[in-house]
């Protein structure tokens, strides 16, 4: 028995030096691969940065990048849908072209039904669930609105929301980048054209009754202050309103020279047809986002005249060589869709975020995207006129041209104006 618990300990002791040797070897092996793997990182050199931007940052991979949207598909802010379009159509473009830096654009877009809380679920799923790396072109200010806490706690950078109220920049919000022209600033540069170029001596305004319609209105009012004028009517409508012949009433019963509307499309259109049968057709001023489109001219009809307004990008149908471009990729990539209007701000919208992220090279984590957009100045190079971002301005572009109704369609009637805001 005990020459037997010898042998034993001896075949035990053999097994025991057997794993051991082959314990050491695949250790041996493990580090080999690992230290592989870190040389081949180490050959890469800065093109690594990459890799390590696509880990690091929501929305990136070596082949994409993903980008959210929201945007109005039903309802009577339908016609905002639109944006998506432009916004889509150019990614299209620019996947085309190769993409940016070498990964494709993926737009992943929800409605939102005009409906701030459903807005809310919409900015939750496109950070938490989609991962998307920036937002861009939503439209509706109150759904942006209802957005916002949650967009900046995340520091997701959104671009180009589609509205022009002053709180997404006044004061700045460091990764929310405004663009079309602030409805505030809208509002002044419409009082002035009102007073100056139309002579108008007695005005009348007529504003939507949310953070939207109170922008253009607040400023209006401010700069007709500084002309001594007083309005002679001041006339609040609710975004779900669909009967406008009381406000045309008050509105006739004021005798206004000119009219200043901040409205959205479908309200602008039945108010502007109310307004033409009790026999009120003087000059009517409207924001873009109501009377920047043709679509007007078929929602109006008739009444659709001596109509300004404004728009804070080159114009469809004209032979500016970037519009050309746009209005052939939209016939392509959207097909149907009116060049006028929303799509043409979706389109500024991304190429304004495009550039953006060419800046940013292989470096795109948010904040480098951030820095990246604010060295943007004086940018002409897409639709809309003299982008422009620092650290202390987030406005995106405070420039506009008057457009004015014109044989079936809304033509340029000034030059850039650009208004300076002071700080």
């Amino acid at each position: 028995m005990e020459k037997m618990n010898k042998k034993s300990l001896v075949s035990i002791a053999s097994m025991l030096v057997s794993v051991s040797l082959l314990l050491s070897a695949c250790g041996a092996g493990t580090a080999s691969k690992s230290t592989t793997t870190a040389g081949q990182e180490a050959s890469k050199g800065s093109g690594s940065a990459k890799q390590e931007a696509g880990k690091s940052s929501p929305g990136i991979t070596d082949s994409e990048i993903i980008i959210g949207n929201w945007a109005t598909q039903s309802g009577s802010a339908a016609l905002y849908s639109a944006i998506a379009k432009g916004v889509d159509a150019y990614f299209q473009y620019v996947n085309e072209q190769g993409g940016v830096n070498g990964r494709k654009l993926k737009l992943v877009t929800y409605d939102e039904e005009y409906q701030p809380s459903r807005a809310v679920a919409v900015a939750k799923k496109l950070i938490e669930e989609d991962k998307v790396f920036a937002i861009v072109g939503n439209d509706c200010t109150s759904c942006n609105k209802a957005a916002l806490p949650q967009i900046k706690k995340e520091g997701i950078p959104l671009v180009g929301p589609s509205t022009g109220a002053d709180i997404f920049v006044n004061p700045v919000i460091p990764n929310v980048f405004g663009l079309l022209t602030n409805y505030g600033v809208e509002g002044r540069i419409f009082a002035n054209y009102a007073v100056d170029q139309l002579k108008a001596k007695k005005i009348g305004i007529f504003y939507q009754n949310d953070d939207f319609g109170k922008s253009g209105y607040k400023g209006a009012i401010d700069e007709l202050k500084k002309k001594g004028i007083e309005p002679v009517a001041e006339i609040p409508y609710n975004s779900t309103d669909v009967d406008f012949s009381s406000p045309a009433l008050k509105m006739k019963e004021a005798n206004p020279d000119v009219v200043l509307s901040f409205s959205i499309t479908k309200p602008t259109a039945a108010y502007k047809k109310e307004l033409h049968k009790v026999g009120v057709d003087v000059p009517f001023m409207v924001t873009s986002v109501g009377g920047a489109d043709n679509n007007l001219f078929n929602l109006a009809g008739d009444a659709w005249k001596n109509v300004y307004s404004s728009s804070w990008t080159a114009l469809a149908g004209t032979d500016d060589p970037k519009v050309k471009k746009y209005e052939e990729a939209l016939g392509k990539y959207a097909k149907g869709v009116n060049p006028s209007g929303p799509a043409l701000w979706g389109w500024a919208e991304a190429e304004v975020l495009v550039e953006g992220l060419r800046r940013s090279g292989n470096d795109l984590s948010r904040e480098n995207f951030i820095k990246q957009l604010e060295t943007l100045k004086d940018w002409n190079e897409g639709l809309a006129f003299n982008v422009t971002y620092s650290p202390d301005n987030h406005y995106g572009t405070t420039s506009v041209v008057i457009i004015k109704d014109e044989n079936g369609k809304m033509a340029k009637a000034s030059d850039v104006i650009k208004y300076e805001v002071s700080k």
